[in-house]
């Protein structure tokens, strides 16, 4: 799927886009080189707006993001709000707006660090947001309507059109882009209006005024228009490319920058040709404690079976283990267990499951291995000791036999589908899956019951200690799910956004999550909150797991490795503390 950028603004060679899955790339080089930023989350973000060094990012379900730095570092402010924020824009000296659906308007006095409510539109969908010559605020309507912020009020005026959604102002100049693709300007702050079609019918999204009455509209197809004469005629200069453009930015240099769907489009003489730009990120910033270990091969499951000691699997059968912290890797190779995906072990024991006819067991610590027979497509095996486990094998759960040599189907609810099991003390295990979907044995597996989980997310994991039990999952947003009484009634405790797939807890009482998009993350108030923490990759993250005080985590081509006692860089001076990722509590 092809990465969408929402929004560009510039400043001298400096250019911040922010798009989907709340990512923001930044450029100081006019556009050669491009670096993606740490965000803490992971909603789309639609507008961005700024003020010398300060930044704002604005998105859906009521997501801001702040920085003071031009972009380096993000600090999630989400305010309450929950509506989709479609607008923002940012005065010099501090004062900003965000603005979204159901007249959502919020307002904030110190460059977008803390938000408050403002005097809401009520019930409009509020698709821009500028600032007009006198310094006065703007917010748009798709319904139709300009509204101006004086003082305390609204005043309210019709715009002509239909579904006007791109908002800008310079001068004594208005300008508003509509469904249509047209541009009505305003010199009366909205009360009277001059309209002029640009050339096309497409919807426009975006809009920009320059310098020396230069006007930018963007919009659907691909569609770029050209006014030198603030609106008065177009002209359209060709792209390669019919994909949709949703955001335009220009400097007083005749510099014009227009993004959408998959590369940017640059000009460099005031409109009159375009060429393609790629947009590719670099590396992640791995900054904290997280350190790479250098690892070889495609790897999906990860176990720490004590300090140092590390069982890694993954394509082809392959089993990398290390017993020195990574800094020696033997491997070997289990051809007919096909893609291990899951690894579990308790003492020298070691049990791997995966997409294969056979899965794998080990006696001797990970270096030999016997074939265990049972189904194929292996997601998940956990255990107590050396003799008791369960696995999920092509969505039914298993229990080892007593040979130790084969899985055996239990008569646990085959629908909907399971995905991830944990073996409890004494006779108990839990299994999660689709659509929410928890169940649990209390007698070693002989009989199942279905479980209310409070969720409709897809669950991915579950990991607990004692009575104590934590599901993760979902897509673009997780629900963190809580048992205190082994599995048998849960509470939804958060809901963060990101597609988690794994969760583990340390000795110390944190909690651990990880995975689409690099999102790792971390709680130390029993799963209410969590803080992201810099992952070095924007791929997806399998598993997280622990052992005493190190943690590690497990990636698309990345294992990183965290050390307690290795303290966390120091914060840069009159940087506002990080703020938690995006979370709903629920109870």
């Amino acid at each position: 799927m092809s990465l969408v950028h929402r929004a560009v603004r510039g400043r001298g060679q400096l250019l911040v886009l922010v798009g989907s899955g709340g990512h923001v790339l930044r450029s100081e080089d006019g556009g050669q080189r491009w670096q993606r930023a740490q965000t803490p989350v992971r909603q789309d973000l639609t507008a961005v707006a700024g003020a010398g060094q300060a930044l704002i990012a604005a998105g859906q379900r009521g997501t801001l993001l702040s920085s003071l730095d031009g972009g380096r570092r993000w600090s999630d402010v989400s305010s309450s709000a929950e509506a989709d924020l479609r607008g923002v824009a940012l005065r010099d000296d501090g004062e900003a707006i965000a603005v979204g659906i159901g007249g959502t308007v919020l307002r904030s006095r110190d460059h977008g660090r803390t938000w408050e409510a403002g005097p809401s539109l009520d019930t409009l969908c509020l698709e821009a947001a500028a600032i007009d010559a006198e310094g006065r605020f703007l917010a748009l309507a798709l319904e139709g309507e300009l509204a101006v912020l004086r003082g305390g009020a609204w005043a309210r005026h019709k715009v002509p059109g239909r579904s006007p959604r791109a908002l800008c102002a310079r001068g004594g100049l208005v300008a508003v882009g509509d469904g249509d693709g047209r541009v009505h300007t305003s010199r009366d702050g909205g009360a009277s209006w001059e309209s002029r079609p640009t050339g096309s019918g497409s919807a426009l999204h975006g809009l920009w005024l320059g310098a020396g009455g230069l006007v930018v509209a963007a919009g659907d197809g691909g569609l770029v228009a050209v006014s030198e004469d603030e609106g008065r005629t177009w002209t359209r200069p060709p792209l390669l490319s019919k994909q949709p453009r949703y955001g335009v930015w220009s400097d007083d240099q005749g510099a014009i920058w227009c993004v959408g769907i998959g590369p940017a489009f640059r000009s460099t003489d005031g409109g009159k040709s375009f060429v393609k730009v790629p947009v590719q990120a670099g590396d992640a910033p791995l900054e904290g404690p997280w350190k790479k270990v250098p690892v070889r091969g495609k790897l999906r499951g990860l176990w720490v079976a004590g300090p140092g000691r590390v069982v890694l699997v993954g394509d082809g059968g392959s089993v990398v283990q290390t017993r020195d912290g990574g800094q020696t890797w033997a491997r070997s190779a289990e051809e007919d267990a096909g893609s291990l995906i899951a690894v579990w072990g308790s003492g020298e024991t070691v049990l791997a499951v995966g997409g294969g006819l056979a899965q794998i067991r080990s006696e001797d610590g990970g270096d030999s291995w016997v074939q265990v027979t049972g189904r194929p497509g292996g997601v998940s095996v956990h255990g107590q000791g050396a003799g008791r486990a369960f696995a999920i094998l092509d969505g039914v759960v298993c229990r080892l036999g007593a040979d130790g040599l084969r899985w055996i189907e239990l008569e646990a609810p085959r629908e909907p589908r399971l995905r991830a099991v944990w073996a409890g003390p004494a006779q108990l295990a839990v299994a999660v899956g689709r659509g929410g979907a928890v169940v649990r044995t209390v007698d070693d597996g002989a009989t199942w019951e279905a479980v209310e989980s409070g969720s409709t997310r897809d669950l991915e994991a579950v990991w607990g200690r004692g009575d104590e039990l934590f599901a993760v999952g979902g897509l673009t947003l997780s629900d963190v799910l809580r048992s205190r009484d082994g599995g048998a009634t849960w509470d939804v405790l958060a809901v963060v956004s990101g597609g988690l797939r794994s969760i583990w807890g340390d000795a110390e009482g944190t909690l651990w999550a990880c995975g689409r998009d690099g999102a790792l993350l971390r709680s130390t108030d029993g799963g209410g909150t969590w803080r992201g923490e810099a992952s070095g990759t924007w791929g997806a993250l399998f598993d997280v797991r622990g052992e005493g005080a190190e943690m590690w985590a497990l990636g698309e081509n990345i294992l990183l490795r965290r050390a307690s006692d290795e303290p966390r860089e120091p914060r840069e001076p009159g940087l506002p503390e990080d703020a938690p990722l995006l979370e709903r509590q629920t109870g």
